[in-house]
């Protein structure tokens, strides 16, 4: 396996950039040749200078200018500068301490030079003096300590100010590993250090152990995240060996059954893949341009071999178990948020995502996970945990989850909704509510396919409907405890219906999708299901009256195309390719649904339109119409009207009305 991270492989198809002011180790060693015998006296004594004075960037020039004249180095290029550069380093190696630093700190703040070439001229002070490496691992740990615990500080204080606030906030989340999966918010840590980073630099070169066992140690994510960063970890050059280095020798961060004990490298190294995974597509996009067939494949190989290389590399890992338990929720929490047609788009960072989870799935074998979230995970975590079962489970890497415990938490008596319970199940499902943007959606799906994979799908859902009346009550009455905000109440009921009655329509689809014959006991029991969810939102349109109620009036849409598309006249069943659910005669019918709607000439145009874009006979949609006694003439002409008395309130889409006025011929 080609080990490199895919940024890797394309920056070397782009040219080195040489830039000959940066100066490197090799052109500091060839500055010592320069001196056969040795460096002078009068170098040491500038060492000294630099190790007990609180000189300035001035001093320090014309302390050097008589060495570089005594061996004739004039036309030497930046021999100067070159000079006071090794003398800070040698500085070092003298007197590894916190003052030390400070004094050479004041000098980089003044010259560009000494501050981009002193990690260079340390390593080469390394190859020349022996001690020098002790002592510069010595001073990189009083320095990352004087970090830690801010008796280190900036000559600038804005950058005082970064670090001691980011500090502050961080203390006082309560949401701290999310903040890490959120990558700090998108901070740039390794600005409000950048002082230092050249000595951690060193440091890594000469102790990457030490210097991970050091780093692992902080529990300040900013810092050691700003510590990767010269590790060649994110940002600018991220290099996949050190990656895998940092992850071979990371302590655990994660217990069995995934409780978190605080320590942040492992998920910030986690992060940082997800981060490269996700630059694979922006890598291959050219500005202005749309991938071809052929491009698209060559991103999802891409995508999909970075997935695996990542997590090949997480399973060696002792504790590998208990971090997917906590990085796949939040994984497959950025795949909630997207529509389904996302998830299969290689330039939507969910089908990177999924890309994950599936190699996750893969990986894990026969190896057993738990069935909940750890107790310490954030409530929105316990059901896009179950989420992962599902998916793991429809992919066939595990057994379907248990789902008892999810469907007690919707059987609520009056009295739970402001107590505990109520309380937790609002907490629950308030994330999945939001994200799940479809109908029934990403989310409903996998929560419900443990009870679609049950014995019995379709009486345990009605089971869960009719113990959720409580919630139904609270939509239609109200919430007695609730002093002032009532309509939160009903609205927030309201929204958990939604979702409940999302599970039963994915419980059905999943149910259809298997379903070869509409004789058969399978396709029996979800017709009794969809008669269930077409009376459960004929309740829910009469009782309620919140922002939800537009929600309930799509659902009737929904029914109706899928009472439509599953149906097959007489003697046709076999012959279909489709999945086999209904008998012509089952109800309710395709007629039974827009006979409900008659009433109201909006919602009939808006099933009847979306009845067209999804099933193409029209002598069907006709017979619909004609066996619900609508004159389809008369509708139009009512839309009309309404349009022209109130063209905002009413809208027309002439593109869509056009199909419905050809069915008059």
């Amino acid at each position: 396996m080609n080990e490199h991270w895919p940024s890797e492989h394309h920056a070397k198809s782009r040219e080195a950039f040489a830039d000959s002011s940066f100066k490197n180790e090799q052109d500091f060693l060839d500055l010592l040749d320069a001196f056969p015998n040795g460096l002078p006296r009068d170098f040491d004594e500038v060492v000294a200078w630099i190790v007990n004075k609180d000189g300035d960037l001035v001093e320090l020039e014309q302390r050097i200018v008589p060495i570089v004249g005594a061996a004739n180095l004039q036309t030497y290029l930046d021999s100067q500068t070159l000079l006071m550069t090794l003398a800070c380093a040698a500085a070092f190696a003298r007197s590894p301490s916190l003052q030390t630093w400070c004094r050479v700190k004041a000098f980089k703040y003044n010259s560009w030079q000494l501050a981009r070439w002193l990690s260079e001229a340390m390593m080469a002070y390394v190859q020349v003096t022996l001690s020098a490496r002790d002592a510069y691992v010595l001073l990189a740990k009083e320095v990352f300590s004087g970090l830690e615990n801010f008796s280190l500080q900036s000559k600038f204080d804005r950058t005082n100010k970064e670090r001691a606030s980011v500090w502050n906030c961080w203390n006082k989340r309560q949401d701290k590993l999310e903040e890490i999966w959120c990558d700090l918010r998108g901070g740039q840590a390794f600005m409000i250090y950048e002082e230092e980073l050249s000595l951690f630099q060193v440091f890594y070169k000469l102790e990457p152990d030490e210097f991970i066992h050091t780093i692992s140690g902080s529990a300040n994510p900013y810092l050691v995240s700003a510590m990767l960063f010269v590790a060649g970890i994110g940002a600018f050059s991220p290099r996949f060996s050190e990656w895998k280095r940092m992850i071979a020798a990371a302590p655990p961060a994660f217990e069995d059954g995934g409780r978190w004990n605080g320590s942040v490298l492992m998920p910030l190294l986690l992060v940082e893949a997800r981060s490269q995974l996700l630059q694979v597509e922006r890598l291959h996009r050219n500005p202005g341009s749309t991938f071809t067939s052929n491009e698209i494949d060559e991103v999802k190989q891409e995508i999909t071999s970075t997935a695996k290389l990542i997590v090949t590399i997480l399973v060696t890992r002792q504790d590998a178990l208990a971090i997917f338990v906590r990085w796949a929720p939040w994984l497959i929490r950025q795949i909630l948020g997207q529509t389904s047609m996302e998830i299969d788009n290689v330039t939507s960072p969910a089908f990177a995502d999924d890309a994950l989870i599936a190699e996750i799935g893969r990986k894990l074998g026969e190896s057993p996970l738990p069935q909940a979230s750890p107790d310490d995970a954030p409530l929105w975590e316990a059901w896009c945990y179950q989420c992962v079962l599902s998916s793991l489970a429809y992919n066939g890497h595990i057994q379907a989850p248990a789902w008892e415990i999810f469907g007690n938490e919707w059987r609520l008596l009056p009295e739970d909704w402001v107590e505990h319970k109520g309380q937790l199940l609002r907490a629950h499902a308030s994330l999945i509510g939001i994200m799940n943007k479809e109908i029934p959606g990403m989310a409903a799906n996998l929560l419900a396919y443990p009870i679609a994979q049950s014995s019995s799908p379709t009486e345990a859902w009605i089971a869960l409907w009719n113990d959720a009346i409580t919630l139904r009550e609270i939509v239609e009455f109200g919430d007695s405890d609730a002093v002032k905000d009532e309509y939160s109440s009903r609205s927030e009921a309201g929204k958990l219906l939604l979702l409940l009655f999302g599970i039963g329509l994915a419980i059905f689809d999943q149910g259809a999708a298997r379903s070869t014959d509409n004789k058969s006991t399978e396709a029996r029991s979800l017709v009794s299901l969809f008669t269930e969810l077409n009376s459960a939102t004929c309740e829910m349109r009469e009782i309620d009256s919140t922002l939800n109620h537009d929600k309930w009036l799509l659902i009737v849409q929904h029914l109706a195309i899928r009472r439509m598309i599953w149906e097959y006249p007489s003697g046709n069943e076999t012959t279909s390719m489709n999945p086999q659910v209904f008998k012509v005669d089952d109800t309710p019918t395709v007629s039974d649904i827009l006979s409900e709607a008659k009433g109201n000439v909006i919602e009939l145009v808006a099933i009847l339109q979306s009845l067209l874009l999804n099933s193409p006979d029209a002598s069907r949609l006709k017979a619909n119409l004609n066996t619900a006694t609508i004159d389809l003439f008369d509708v139009i002409q009512s839309i009309r009207s309404l349009n022209q008395s109130h063209p905002r309130k009413y809208p027309i889409d002439e593109a869509q009305l056009r199909p419905l006025e050809g069915l008059l011929s």
